[in-house]
């Protein structure tokens, strides 16, 4: 069964300052991570302690937020993505006269992930942080060369866990395929409509609506001339095995053809 969740968006505008709200998104519908859609009015700071056994994701949406660190501060403006460094705690802060709209990931690790992690201290002590629309393109398969693909938080960021964004105007598909290897969402975008199917059963995607693909079904989406697609998946490995499949499947664009895009900013907290 396909389960949706529509997100509606609280205008800020209309709210206090230091206003915040947190809505829980699909709870329970993915085992081990838990997603919360949250939006804030400045000045207002959240802040959230060191954890083991957790990883931290924020996936902005709209407005600008201050991402705080024990010895360092990055801003962060609209649609981008951030990692946050294994087991550091961090402030969020918006300024006054400012807002931002986002959405939390927390994933749970097994001990077979947090193995990975001890073996790689120096990659995971960093924090990720990079625009969308600045993200490594790559191909696939199963979608036409019109679509336009981006990598937003790649294979070996944190484990069993990958983002990409995915963008095409109908008429066009994604053609019908099956990962029983892990766990499926997708977000709509700004302007999103398209119809998934799953094992026969059809739902429409729309913009701040979270869809979740039945782990193992048979799936494809497709737009309508006229229209657009444009939605984020998300991807839950069930094993670190199995999180091979990124890299056999998506073709990475070759680093000369984006010599003219931003470096990723990458460094210790």
């Amino acid at each position: 069964m396909i389960n949706t969740q529509n997100i509606s968006v609280i205008n800020l505008k209309k709210e206090a300052e230091g206003f915040c709200s947190f809505k829980k998104v699909l709870p329970n519908e993915v085992g081990g991570i838990s997603i919360e859609y949250i939006s804030m009015k400045g000045p207002h700071q959240i802040s959230d302690p060191a954890f083991i056994g957790f990883y931290n994701v924020l996936l902005s949406l709209n407005g600008e937020a201050n991402v705080e660190l024990e010895n360092s501060s990055f801003k962060v403006g609209n649609a981008h993505i951030v990692k946050l460094p294994y087991n550091n705690s961090y402030i969020l802060y918006v300024e006054k006269g400012k807002e931002f709209h986002f959405l939390s990931f927390r994933k749970s690790l097994d001990q077979a992930d947090q193995d990975i992690i001890s073996q790689n201290r120096g990659d995971h002590s960093k924090v990720y942080i990079r625009a969308i629309n600045e993200c490594s393109v790559y191909t696939e398969d199963i979608k036409s060369s019109k679509t336009l693909n981006r990598m937003i938080l790649p294979e070996g960021k944190v484990p069993r866990f990958c983002m990409g964004s995915v963008k095409t105007e109908g008429p066009d598909e994604v053609a019908e395929h099956e990962h029983p290897m892990l766990d499926q969402l997708f977000f709509g975008l700004e302007g999103c409509k398209c119809i998934c199917v799953a094992d026969g059963e059809e739902a429409t995607l729309i913009e701040n609506m979270m869809l979740h693909i039945p782990l193992g079904s048979k799936h494809s989406v497709a737009v309508k001339e006229g229209e657009t697609l444009s939605y984020i998946w998300m991807d839950f490995f069930l094993t670190l095995e199995g999180q091979k499949y990124m890299n056999e499947q998506h073709l990475m664009e070759r680093e000369q053809n984006r010599a003219n895009r931003s470096e990723i900013t990458e460094s210790n907290p």
